[in-house]
């Protein structure tokens, strides 16, 4: 199904045409019909109070202007939302063509739409009294969905609530899916609900697939404080955040001297302190917590001047601090470079470290990574701390020759870690680098062979020592697979040892080759030589990572790229 917004100055015929369209007064906000290819298109025709609720959840909008009142300030202060926002797909609706001469009114509706985002709207002159037009308007709206983008049925799902009676709730489900007996957090409470029923389309669902206007009465809230501005969504996967980076699309030319401003997103209006950053960039602190994604449109509105000041686009929804001197010029600098995709990859090396659950909170798929419990570390950063944890440990050492254990809590401020639990498996994953865990303290013990042969593999994951360095290290066959059954190397062949992490590495490495690569690529990207790579593709190819197409390509197995 295909859904769109009606927006327009008030009293200049949504309503009646919506009716004339639809054959029906709407309900609860909503209103549908079927269209000539047999598509259903469902229209939110909010109060033109409640515009900007409609508006933002969407994709998609009929521009509506009266033939005999002509463009109104809520004509132009609707248009300046939907440029800001982004909106691109939509039709202009002359109405009331039968009580004026719609043609001056579309010549000036069409100049106030050049140089907007919707500059291309197709024109469609109607009259809601009579009918007339109302075909081309069905064949219009046609032609209009071949171009809407489709939602996605799979993404975790966040309804914007826009009206509530007791416990029925209703709202527009931009993404995602919902069934009768799912349960929701209500955003900012934090508190469970459940989905008792649910209707669209004026009838009842067990379930509904975005995007649609969803009507659902639930179970578990004190019915009184459900109110427009919140958002139910899926569980476990959303951070309600009230600090967020943004990118700025100014439309007043006078610039945004206010610092004090509301934020639109989905229904709500949230006060919002303003911080310039640098051209474009600005970091908002919202009165009120909410449920906000990476790419995510929203506005800004200047109440005082009854003005939609600027389109805002979510580029972070965690931010860092910014206390540190020359730290707001760096971090405007480095917003200035991102796009609004939800790149897990990407934002994984731009933070060195992060959490899958802040990943999934930010609309990113999880990669592939070195992990320690929750966390995942970019492969460079990895191999930094372990470096960094190995020195602060000699240091440590050198500077309390009574007590030479180091307590954790320290290891973790040191490195700046974020959580100290994060030192205890970071001290395990370098081990062969000589850190010991002594009485949860972290110590420097001797290295046997098999220790010193791991600190080589550190530095080089991909480097197997060849025989020479093996002898060197008096380290035999037997030795060597008891190191094995250990869990402290893997063979790959006979002679050719790797640490047992060069698997989550190799991995991470090959997500970032192109969809099909040789060996030769591979050996080229993990830095190593055809005596390690043709073993490591092999027992890749096992374990279901890889598989091999023909003699010399192979590719990640599907389902195992990000």
């Amino acid at each position: 199904m295909w859904l769109l917004a009606t927006a327009g100055h008030a009293d200049h015929g949504k309503s009646t045409l919506v009716q004339r369209l639809t054959g029906m007064t709407p309900v609860r906000g909503s209103a549908w019909t079927p269209l000539p290819s047999g598509r259903m298109v469902e229209l939110a025709d909010l109060p033109a109070s409640a515009t900007l609720a409609g508006i933002c959840p969407v994709s998609a909008v009929l521009l509506v202007v009266a033939a005999d009142a002509g463009w109104m300030s809520q004509s132009s202060e609707h248009l300046a939302a939907l440029h800001a926002l982004g909106i691109r797909e939509g039709l202009l609706v002359i109405t009331r063509s039968d009580l004026a001469d719609p043609l001056p009114v579309l010549r000036r509706a069409r100049a106030e739409l050049a140089g907007t985002s919707l500059a291309d709207a197709e024109p469609v002159v109607v009259s809601g009294l009579t009918g007339q037009g109302i075909a081309q308007l069905r064949s219009a709206l046609d032609r209009l969905a071949d171009r809407m983008p489709l939602p996605d049925p799979d993404a975790a799902v966040r309804i914007w609530v826009d009206d509530s009676a007791g416990a029925v709730v209703t709202g527009t489900l931009a993404v995602g899916r919902l069934n009768t007996g799912d349960e929701l957090v209500i955003a900012p409470t934090g508190r469970r609900v459940r989905i008792e029923s649910l209707e669209s389309l004026g009838r009842p669902r067990v379930q509904v697939a975005a995007a649609s206007r969803v009507v659902m009465t639930v179970e578990g809230i004190n019915p009184r404080r459900m109110r427009r501005g919140q958002a139910l969504v899926a569980v476990n996967s959303w951070r309600f955040v009230s600090v967020v980076d943004v990118r700025l699309k100014m439309l007043d030319k006078s610039g945004m001297p206010a610092r004090e401003l509301v934020l639109h997103v989905g229904s709500a209006a949230i006060p919002a302190h303003v911080r310039h950053l640098g051209p474009a960039v600005a970091r908002l602190t919202l009165q009120s917590a909410l449920p906000l994604r990476i790419g995510d449109s929203g506005l800004l509105h200047d109440p005082a001047r009854r003005q939609v000041v600027a389109g805002v686009t979510v580029l972070d929804i965690l931010p860092p601090d910014l206390k540190r001197s020359g730290a707001v010029a760096e971090r405007a600098i480095e917003l200035s470079k991102r796009d609004a995709s939800a790149d897990g990859l990407a934002e994984l090396r731009r933070r060195g470290m992060v959490r899958r659950s802040d990943l999934t909170a930010m609309g990113c798929t999880v990669p592939r990574a070195p992990s320690v419990g929750e966390w995942l570390f970019d492969p460079d950063r990895f191999q930094k701390l372990r470096a960094a944890l190995l020195d602060a440990v000699k240091d440590y050492v050198a500077g309390h020759p009574d007590d030479p254990a180091m307590p954790k809590p320290v290891a973790a401020q040191v490195l700046d870690l974020p959580d100290r639990r994060l030192v205890e498996p970071l001290a395990r994953a370098s081990r062969g680098l000589g850190i010991r865990m002594l009485g949860g303290r972290l110590v420097l013990g001797p290295r046997d062979a098999i220790e010193r042969l791991c600190e080589d593999l550190a530095l080089e994951p991909f480097a197997a020592p060849e025989q020479p360095r093996l002898n060197e290290l008096g380290l035999t066959p037997k030795r060597l697979n008891a190191a094995v059954a250990k869990g402290l190397l893997i063979r790959l062949a006979d002679g050719v040892y790797l640490r047992p992490d060069a698997i989550d590495l190799a991995k991470a490495v090959l997500g970032d080759l192109p969809d099909m690569f040789t060996v030769a690529e591979v050996r080229t990207a993990l830095r190593t030589s055809r005596r390690v790579a043709v073993p490591l593709l092999e027992l890749l190819d096992a374990r279901g990572v890889t598989e091999r197409l023909d003699a010399s390509q192979r590719r990640l197995r599907k389902g195992r790229r990000t």
